[in-house]
């Protein structure tokens, strides 16, 4: 009995922490790690292994040790990793948690947390997704030049998704190049950044950047709570060529910044901009060349959100982003908010990463 308990538990140990499935029709590879050394050789074998590929990051804390999570790849192929997964019974990393905090990786102060560089320009990659969800980054810090202090994403033609993320206690400490933010994400396909949560972030640059190329290109901001107090730009938006930003249902602070800054480096070509349903204490700038705005509908940047606290980002009592979504906006919401709860509650989605439930209780008859 007991022979047979450590037999299991050997294998369960083999098929976790390394490559757990393999599909020979589907050019698809899932990795299930479960400690700091085997994410990083999961990045390591994603790199270069030519398949479609899937990280599961187990339940639990992922620190960086001094040395950040990084993967470099030229692969026309797409990379899914995403948090919150454990077993049921003898089906490894078959469950997901849908709460992001399930899951977390942390830079303790120290060092940047994660760095995918994943730059493919040939056949196929545009039918390439390079995704990141269901996961909190914390604490990620650098004064190095060019990295960003908690999460950098670049991608060629791939698709981009950031999606259901909780960014939080970045900080970097030095001037210096474009790229030295907070958050920044790096695209020349189609972006979204989707229901994620951004606060208690500190740079000398930008909080949030976001860089594309292309006038073909579309970024969605979609259902995003944005606590961006501090730094030059609290996020800086830069296109060189007209980049379309469809911008809906965000809960928007900014302080003592520029606020939301939009970068054309195109005079003949601006940023398009169409905003729906944003609410918050926020201002538009559109620098150098300015902007060229095709929608502002439904939005308040005068108005108190009301979040719990300074670092609890959910919605108070009597908050005015509760209900007040675009339930349909371009480029979709996911199913379900931040903590896992139904993203669509009540008939109306509320505005911002997280759907309160105060609503729901007290339509049950509870006061």
């Amino acid at each position: 009995m007991n022979g047979s308990i450590g037999k299991f538990a050997v294998l369960k140990h083999l098929a976790t922490s390394l490559l757990v499935l393999a599909s020979g029709a589907a050019h698809a590879a899932i990795f299930c790690p479960g400690n700091e050394a085997d994410f990083r050789q999961a990045l390591a074998t994603a790199a270069t292994n030519g398949e479609n590929d899937e990280i599961r990051l187990r339940v639990g804390t992922y620190y960086t040790g001094g040395v950040k999570f990084s993967m470099t790849s030229t692969e026309a192929k797409s990379l899914a990793i995403s948090g919150g997964w454990s077993d049921s019974l003898t089906l490894f990393c078959s469950i997901q948690s849908p709460s992001a905090s399930a899951t977390i990786l942390d830079g303790q102060h120290i060092t940047a947390v994660l760095d995918i560089s994943a730059y493919a320009f040939g056949s196929g990659s545009a039918a390439a997704t390079v995704s990141l969800s269901n996961l909190t980054l914390r604490n990620g810090y650098t004064n190095t030049n060019g990295e960003a202090a908690g999460l950098l994403i670049g991608t060629g033609n791939q698709t981009l998704r950031l999606q259901n993320t909780i960014q939080t206690g970045h900080a970097h400490n030095l001037y210096g190049s474009i790229y030295n933010n907070a958050v920044t994400l790096i695209g020349y396909g189609d972006v979204y950044v989707v229901n994620n949560a951004l606060s208690s972030l500190s740079s000398k640059y930008a909080n949030l950047g976001i860089f594309t190329v292309n006038a073909s290109q579309t970024v969605f901001l979609t259902n995003n709570t944005l606590s961006l107090a501090g730094a030059g730009f609290n996020t800086l938006l830069d296109a060189n060529n007209g980049t379309a930003y469809r911008i809906v249902n965000n809960a928007i602070v900014t302080a003592g910044g520029y606020g939301l800054a939009f970068n054309s480096r195109n005079a003949s070509d601006l940023i398009r901009t169409w905003m729906y349903n944003n609410i918050g204490t926020y201002n538009v700038n559109g620098m150098f060349n300015g902007i060229a705005p095709q929608a502002d509908v439904g939005n308040f940047p005068n108005v108190d959100p009301k979040f719990v606290s300074a670092t609890d980002l959910r919605p108070a009592a009597g908050s005015p982003l509760v209900n007040l979504g675009l339930n349909s906006p371009y480029g979709g919401v996911p199913s379900i908010d931040l903590d896992g709860n139904p993203r669509v509650d009540l008939g109306i989605i509320d505005v911002g990463a997280y759907e309160s439930t105060r609503e729901r209780i007290f339509a049950n008859g509870f006061d």
